[in-house]
Formats: C-alpha cells, sequence, structure tokens
C-alpha cells in the first residue's frame, strides 16, 4: 500500500517531459475544488431561505391549527381546555378568521381579517415581536409592543391623528406593505367591510356590512404575502362585525418542540376528534417546503456537474499516464508488481486529486459562507423578501458535498486504473 501510494505520488509531481500530465493534473484539482467550493456555498444560501422562510411561516402561524366541520363554533373554552393537556402543547389561542375588505382614504384592497385573544395569542405567534409602529411612533421595545396588543380594542390617541377625529374606534393592525399601499398610518380611520353581512336588501340582493376600525399598530413579518393580506383585531370587535356571538373559528396551537408537530396532530385528532379536524404547519406548507427541497436537489446535481467535468480531466490524465509509462508499468510487473498493486497505483492517484481538490474547495466554501454571513450581502427587498443574503451552514451537508466529491474522483480512476492493470510485462518490453 505505501509503495503504491509513493509511486503514485511521483506520477503527480511528473518531470520535464511529463509536464503536461502535472497540467492536466492541476486542472483536475481546481476543477474539484471550484465544484466543491460552489456547492458548499450555494447550499447554504439555499439552507439559509428555507430556515429563515420557515422561521417567519412559523412566527405569523402556529405549529397546529384545529379547526370545526361547521366552521364557527361555540362552547369553545371547554376544548380548549382539553387541548391545553394534550402532552407537547405548550399554548393554546382561540382565534376568529374571515375575508373581507378594508377601505382607506387612498384606495382599498381585500384582506384576511384574524380576531386573537390579546392575553394568549402572542404566546402562540410572533404579531407582538412583528409590530414596527405603533400610536406614539417606531416601537422599540417589548413593553411598547405590548402596550399595543393590550390596548388594542381602544387604542390610544395617535400622534397623527385628526384633531378632530375623536371617537372611540376598535383598533386593527395591519402590514407594512398594505399600509404603504394605502398610506395607512396608526391613528387613521378605516373601514372593514364584510360584502354580504348586511343581510338582504331589494330584490333579495346582499347587503354589505361596513364598521368603521382605528389603525392600532403596523406590523413587518417580512413575508410579502402576509404583510399586504393580514390584520389583526380583538376577538370580541370581530365577533359583533360579524354578528357570530361568542363563537370562534378554531384554535391556534404551540408545541414544545417544532418537529413534534406532526405527533401533537395526531395525539389533537385522538383526544377530541370528530366534528374538529386540525393541521400542522408542514402539511398547510407542504407544497412550498417540497418546491424548496426539490430546488436544492436540482441544483446541487447541477453543481456537481463541475465535478463530473473535472473527474473527465482526471480520465484523460490517467490514460495519459498509462500511455506514457507503459514501460515502467511493464518493469514494475516484470519485478513482481501484481496487477493489483498496479491498480492501485492509478487510483491513488485519482483519489489525491479528489482529496486536495475537495480539502482546498471545502475551506473555500466555508470561508465564502462565512464571508457572506459577515459582510451581509445585499438584496432587493422589492424582489426578495430579504433585504440580506440568508446563510446556514449545515455540515452534515458539507460531509455529504466532501464524500461526493471525492466518490466521483474515485469512480472516475477505475477505467484507467484497470487500463494499466491489464498491461503485461511483454507489453512494454517487446521492442527495448
Amino acid at each position: 500500500m505505501r509503495f503504491a501510494l509513493l509511486v503514485a505520488l511521483s506520477h503527480l509531481k511528473g518531470r520535464r517531459h511529463t509536464a503536461g500530465v502535472s497540467a492536466i493534473g492541476l486542472v483536475s484539482v481546481i476543477g474539484v475544488t471550484v465544484g466543491v467550493t460552489a456547492l458548499i456555498m450555494v447550499l447554504a444560501v439555499m439552507e439559509g431561505f428555507e430556515v429563515d422562510l420557515r422561521q417567519k411561516i412559523l412566527g405569523s402561524n402556529a405549529h397546529v391549527v384545529v379547526l370545526h366541520y361547521d366552521g364557527y363554533f361555540g362552547d369553545y373554552r371547554e376544548t380548549q381546555n382539553v387541548l391545553n393537556s394534550v402532552e407537547g402543547v405548550a399554548a393554546v389561542a382561540p382565534f376568529v378568521y374571515t375575508e373581507a375588505m378594508i377601505q382607506g382614504r387612498f384606495g382599498s384592497a381585500g384582506i384576511i381579517v384574524k380576531g386573537m385573544d390579546l392575553g394568549l395569542t402572542t404566546t402562540v405567534t410572533d404579531v407582538q415581536e412583528n409590530l414596527v409602529l405603533g400610536p406614539r411612533g417606531a416601537l422599540t421595545t417589548e413593553q411598547e409592543k405590548a402596550a399595543v396588543i393590550r390596548d388594542l380594542r381602544n387604542p390610544p390617541k395617535s400622534i397623527a391623528q385628526s384633531i378632530e377625529d375623536t371617537d372611540d374606534l376598535p383598533g386593527i393592525i395591519v402590514g407594512v406593505q398594505l399600509a404603504n399601499q394605502l398610506s395607512l398610518f396608526p391613528g387613521d380611520r378605516i373601514h372593514v367591510i364584510n360584502p354580504v353581512g348586511g343581510g338582504q336588501g331589494l330584490m333579495g340582493a346582499p347587503m354589505p356590512h361596513v364598521r368603521p376600525f382605528r389603525i392600532a399598530g403596523i406590523f413587518n413579518s417580512g413575508m410579502y404575502e402576509y404583510d399586504t393580506k393580514w390584520t389583526y383585531v380583538a376577538i370580541p370587535d370581530l365577533q359583533t362585525f360579524l354578528k357570530v356571538d361568542d363563537k370562534v373559528t378554531g384554535f391556534e396551537i404551540r408545541g414544545h418542540d417544532i418537529e413534534d408537530s406532526a405527533a401533537i396532530k395526531a395525539s389533537i385528532d385522538k383526544t377530541v376528534g370528530y366534528p374538529f379536524y386540525s393541521n400542522h404547519w408542514k402539511s398547510l406548507n407542504k407544497s412550498l417546503f417540497e418546491a424548496l427541497a426539490l430546488e436544492k436537489v436540482v441544483m446541487g446535481l447541477i453543481l456537481s456537474l463541475i465535478v463530473m467535468v473535472a473527474s473527465l480531466n482526471i480520465v484523460g490524465m490517467l490514460i495519459l499516464v498509462v500511455v506514457t509509462r507503459t514501460r515502467e508499468i511493464s518493469i514494475l510487473r516484470a519485478m513482481g508488481a501484481s496487477a493489483q498493486r498496479v491498480l492501485q497505483i492509478f487510483v491513488f492517484e485519482g483519489v489525491i486529486i479528489g482529496l486536495l481538490g475537495t480539502a482546498i474547495g471545502t475551506v473555500l466554501g466555508l470561508a465564502g459562507c462565512e464571508a457572506l454571513r459577515e459582510y451581509k450581502f445585499p438584496l432587493d427587498t422589492d424582489v426578495y423578501y430579504l433585504d440580506t443574503l440568508p446563510v446556514v451552514v449545515q455540515y452534515d451537508t458539507v460531509g455529504v458535498v466532501a464524500f461526493s466529491a471525492v466518490g466521483i474522483c474515485f469512480l472516475a480512476t477505475l477505467y484507467p486504473a484497470l487500463i494499466a492493470a491489464r498491461i503485461r510485462p511483454v507489453d512494454g518490453l517487446r521492442y527495448e
């Protein structure tokens, strides 16, 4: 084994008349290095996007959602107590959900209105942490954000509120993108419209129901879909608006461990049963995360082509070595070296190239990821939902990349190594 390794190293070093072989070997090392570096950095960025997206989705949504087949239902507090007793459940909050329209001074838009329990919703979602603007301006402390939630049913007068507008109105929290579209600010009076909530008019046509609200705060979840559509009000105010008495749409549940969401869902289905049903965050966003996983796999395969091209250089280099060193190989065979030993020599040559390129590429890839994380590469927020490039290095992924690169280089050595192993002593010494 040591003998084969020494001969392989001597071949890679080369001599003056085999400088071309050494050049091809150097190109192969560079190719493997570039491929491994690109793979590690791209996969780290894609992992960063997936992790950040998951955090933002779970910030605005609970781990598990429990709904009722009949839609709105009453007498929900007993069910809430049962859900709190389910193993793995950390917090439970009832909610009311509906679609409506919002009318401001400068336009209207379709929205989703979510009625939240002011004391419990903050334990299952990050709506409080996402608040950025309140009646007195920018929210910089947790106490200021908590005050916006606490006073949501009757928000305090805003610094931008008109002097003539002194009506006590229920508060509503809107997303930053929706606020930008409609030029909304804390203190503004808006109208929420239920297109079919006002009963029947002439000729049996449905009549809209309109109720005024006051902007109590603005949140920024980082997700364009949520920041343009979602709004929050207190449960009693939305129940009054929908005329559903003391009824709710369902429950939001946060577990102790996000990875236990499927198990919690199964326990809930077994505990409460029909007419309730539940969904967890993985199933609710299944298509999105499957698309991200597929994109990661496809991108990995595409970038692996760089390593495969480098492996073709290894094949060409080793075949060239076999052709130029047929006499030396024959002499080794004549001196007693077995075909297996010759095979080892050429396998070692390719593996050494793979190990060297992979080692350098791994170091450069991790350094590049650290540089991207440190210098925060900026992104266009009009295109992406992030302002900087997210980077998350998973070392098991790095290990898979490194192992795959070395494996590809190993496979590339087999054909030329088999050719060299089949050379008989007489083939290279016949005309000497």
